[in-house]
């Protein structure tokens, strides 16, 4: 199942002060696992592969990234989120060109590939939506991230 249970108040991340992917990576890798959701090759494995797979996305309303690594690196399943003080820098998904500053970083870690096309699917619907976007942009506290997430992530199931 891939659905809100994925995300907690405790992996949602609001105004850290970070300069870039690298940082972002190793203060993320951290954090997971002091928490028990990633091993300890956590971090070779997500710069890896966003260096192989960019996962910048542009939207009409916000630059977003969403990174992920093999599920070979993960203990139990997650979806976090990472809204940092300023925009970090991701390289375009697919051939577009230009880098992304991304404000919204969903960090995806789901065990099963099935399981990640899910919810990769169900971001980007949440992604599509610009208000739920601009909520998930002007909220103060995880609490009300939380909240977003939860009215908005399994719609159009």
């Amino acid at each position: 199942m891939v659905g809100t249970e994925l995300f907690s108040e405790d992996l949602i991340f609001i105004g850290q002060e970070l300069r870039d992917r690298a940082e972002l990576f190793k203060w993320f890798n951290g954090c997971m696992i002091e928490q028990g959701f990633v091993n300890e090759s956590y971090y070779e494995s997500i710069l890896k592969r966003e260096q192989q797979f960019p996962t910048g996305i542009q939207t009409p309303t916000v630059g977003v990234a969403i990174p992920h690594a093999d599920p070979d690196n993960l203990n139990k399943p997650f979806i976090a989120v990472v809204r940092p003080k300023r925009g970090i820098e991701f390289e375009p998904m697919g051939i577009a060109e230009g880098n992304i500053q991304a404000e919204l970083i969903f960090m995806l870690g789901v065990l099963k590939n099935g399981d990640q096309v899910i919810a990769l699917q169900k971001l980007m619907n949440l992604l599509t939506n610009n208000e739920a976007v601009q909520q998930l942009l002007e909220v103060r506290t995880c609490k009300e991230m939380m909240e977003i997430i939860r009215v908005n992530f399994d719609q159009g199931e």
